[in-house]
């Protein structure tokens, strides 16, 4: 992405479609935590292929590149090492907080990493919808980064309403990804260190404290 924006009308038409693909991905997402989710068979099929669709649609619209939204390889090795300077303290924090708490629940070495694909993929496709649509519709429709950055990492934490906890961690999650993004785009690294950071928080800190990462009405329904 540029370093910089140009000025332009408050209400110019690419505005105006940044805000409105913002706009749809945030009400898909949460209408269906709040709304539909459930409902019907393959409903989990339906939001996945219209999240992605909304996505495809709003780059096709741009010509944007898989390179240019940061699904690439080329960078890799940078983008880890640039996620690493906040994701590995991360991890540690939660890990001595556990230890301290005596609150570790990982059964096995070997169930924590059956768990990492399914997770990491979960998470690969949450950073997409931060960094590749939210994040970078915002950047246009407020020609500012660091706006681009509060908004969309806001969005994240709303998405994960009403569960206090995990809302805290993704606002900050959310904006450390934004600028991690920013400095190194690269989603499929985010998308590891999402389901690292993840997994760490579920198995070593106290489930009262985590409510097993849940959000939506299956947070309530555990209340």
């Amino acid at each position: 992405m540029p370093s910089s924006v140009s000025p332009a009308a408050p209400w110019d038409p690419p505005r105006v479609a940044s805000l409105l693909e913002a706009g749809a991905l945030c009400v898909l997402i949460l209408s269906y935590i709040w709304g539909w989710q459930g409902t019907f068979p393959g409903d989990a099929g339906v939001v996945l292929g219209l999240y992605f669709g909304l996505g495809l649609y709003s780059h096709a619209r741009r010509g944007e590149s898989l390179r240019q939204i940061g699904l690439r390889l080329d960078n890799f090795p940078a983008a880890l090492r640039n996620a690493s300077v906040v994701v590995a303290p991360a991890i540690v924090l939660a890990l001595v907080i556990g230890a301290v708490l005596g609150s570790w629940h990982f059964r096995s070495f070997g169930e924590t990493m059956h768990n990492l694909p399914a997770a990491t993929a979960w998470g690969t496709a949450q950073q997409y919808g931060l960094l590749c649509v939210l994040y970078r519709r915002c950047a246009e429709l407020f020609q500012s980064h660091r706006a681009a950055t509060a908004s969309a990492s806001a969005a994240f934490a709303i998405f994960h309403m009403p569960n206090a906890f995990l809302m805290g961690v993704t606002l900050l999650a959310g904006w450390a990804a934004c600028v991690l993004y920013r400095r190194e785009p690269n989603v499929w690294v985010l998308g590891i260190a999402h389901a690292a950071v993840s997994l760490s928080l579920y198995y070593a800190l106290p489930f009262d404290v985590t409510h097993g990462l849940r959000v939506g009405p299956g947070y309530l329904a555990m209340q």
